[in-house]
């Protein structure tokens, strides 16, 4: 029994929390729950982030007349489909005509997929601050 327990010190030792770590998990040790980083900023350098930028993108790419609108700002919810299709673009509030520019553009765009159901449970139906690029 003392060399089975210590050769599972030894691989425990060995191999420490990374198999048991997925893409972007912070824990502290390996029983521990993943947590993420869940902050969807477009300049936040993890999964969530990427997610953001990549709708940010493509709908800023979609806008006739994208830098018409620096300065602008529209809060909408958004719905998606796990494939990034589109079922909801609601306005909330904000400069009218901005949010109007961007519910055409939307109704245009070929929005990312989300890769990871994580990102896809916190992202997939939320609350977006858009800001008009300058």
């Amino acid at each position: 029994m003392t060399k089975f327990l210590m050769l599972v010190v030894m691989l425990a030792t060995i191999a420490g929390c990374t198999p048991l770590t997925p893409k972007d998990c912070q824990k502290k040790s390996a029983l521990d729950s993943c947590s993420y980083k869940r902050s969807g900023k477009v300049t936040d350098k993890d999964i969530y982030g990427e997610q953001a930028s990549g709708i940010k993108k493509a709908l800023d790419a979609a806008l006739t007349k994208p830098h018409a609108w620096n300065g602008k700002r529209c809060n909408v919810h958004l719905d998606f489909n796990m494939d990034g299709t589109l079922q909801n673009f609601i306005i909330k509030s904000g400069d009218k005509d901005y949010c109007r520019a961007l519910a055409e553009a939307a109704r245009r765009t070929k929005f990312p997929a989300f890769t990871d159901l994580h990102v896809y449970n916190d992202m997939g139906s939320a609350r977006w601050d858009m800001h008009g690029q300058p």
